[in-house]
């Protein structure tokens, strides 16, 4: 391990320290560089942990530590690198691979020391000086925690071929150029590699890391491309697969795709993880198709725009009402139709109770809940909410 690095200094540069680390958003950055590390498509709505979210995880733990020593001057301990110990072992339970694992430590690590760059060249501030080796020396003890992590696990049952499918399927998503390798990982499979393909994601309600192993042994024994996403199968079918012997287990969650373009498979796999996202937290099972979910797929394709309606909307209300009576009230009007007599009893609340809080709604919002464009910005932003779980902004503008 290489010499700790010390990052005491005087007060004014401590206080600008902490300043720069209190405006590095650990959340977004996470969520950010997770995206930009992940080599398969994932969904844009948050949901039970697959690959992306358990590179997340770590990013996130990644970020904290670093800033957590640069803020306190000491090298993490062994209790708080027990948190990025079960977070590597987790990964690896969601079929992450130590590789992506160590790409996302890094990540994290350079995302930090950019941070600090920004905040003040080296050249212009010898406040800063000292702490640009500390993301470095983080990295040195974070790989050897992950990497015995990641050994530690190496029990957990696995589908036999799923580090080759995940590789090709993410390859054929990208739309990387056929090689050799990838002739030959599709010959090992049994894939015919030539389309048109069929994208799909499947979950099993409750399944382990282990059973969706199972399940993507079996899709791909069926002559589909199948690889485990930890709580999730992704892969490609030919036209016409028939999932009639899967769908007979009630636990199944099926999104399917027919025939897309190699130019929209990666586009039609994000939603697909969208689709099952939303079927799980509705209670949904067995086919799935985005008939059911079209008002949460739009948004979800324009999620900017959604943050945006529910800052219009709820931000607001959130803002002036922090015990949330008057968010709720508009959730229950939207629930029933804007129907006042049905959202009274659903309340319940007397009704000049409700028409009291309809006008503080109207007078903070700007809404005119008698008009239906404005009742429908309304139910825009409730479902918004209920469909990230709260994780859209909601600050007013």
């Amino acid at each position: 391990m290489c010499a700790m690095p010390r990052v005491g200094v005087g007060p004014a540069a401590a206080g600008r320290l902490r300043r720069v680390l209190h405006d590095l958003d650990s959340e977004v950055l996470a969520r950010q560089l997770a995206c930009d590390l992940s080599g398969a498509p994932v969904g844009r709505i948050p949901g039970r942990g697959y690959r992306a979210g358990a590179m997340e995880d770590i990013i996130r733990r990644s970020l904290e530590l670093v800033r957590n020593w640069l803020l306190s001057g000491q090298e993490p301990g062994g209790d708080v690198l027990s948190d990025l110990y079960e977070a590597g072992r987790a990964a690896a339970r969601h079929g992450l691979a130590a590789e992506d694992a160590i790409r996302a430590c890094c990540g994290a690590a350079r995302a930090v020391r950019s941070t600090l760059l920004e905040a003040g060249p080296p050249e212009g501030g010898a406040w800063l000086l000292p702490h640009l080796d500390v993301p470095w020396a983080f990295l040195d003890i974070a790989l050897t925690t992950v990497t015995r992590a990641f050994a530690d696990q190496r029990d957990l049952p696995s589908a036999d071929g799923d580090s080759r499918a995940a590789t090709l399927f993410a390859r054929i998503c990208a739309r990387s150029a056929t090689t050799i390798e990838d002739l030959d990982r599709a010959e090992r499979l049994g894939f015919e590699l030539g389309g048109p393909h069929c994208p799909f994601v499947a979950a099993i309600d409750g399944g382990s890391a282990a059973a969706h192993a199972g399940l993507a042994a079996r899709i791909r024994s069926a002559g589909a491309l199948a690889c485990t996403e930890g709580h999730r199968v992704a892969g490609l079918t030919r036209p016409g697969f028939d999932w009639a012997g899967f769908l007979a287990d009630s636990t199944l969650i099926l999104a399917a795709e027919s025939a897309t373009s190699d130019a929209g498979l990666a586009d039609a796999v994000g939603n697909l993880h969208d689709l099952v996202t939303l079927a799980g937290h509705a209670g949904r099972r067995g086919r799935i198709r985005p008939d059911d979910f079209l008002t949460e797929l739009m948004l979800a394709s324009s999620p900017r725009l959604a943050e945006d309606i529910v800052r219009r909307v709820l931000g607001r209300l959130d803002a002036e009402d922090p015990s949330g009576t008057l968010s709720l009230t508009l959730r229950c009007l939207a629930a029933h139709g804007f129907n006042r007599t049905a959202a009274a009893a659903a309340l319940p609340a007397h009704r000049n109770t409700l028409l009291y809080r309809i006008n503080r709604i109207e007078k903070l919002t700007g809404l005119d809940l008698d008009r239906h464009a404005h009742r429908e910005l309304a139910r825009l932003a409730v479902v918004w909410r209920d469909t990230t779980g709260g994780d859209a902004l909601a600050r007013p503008e």
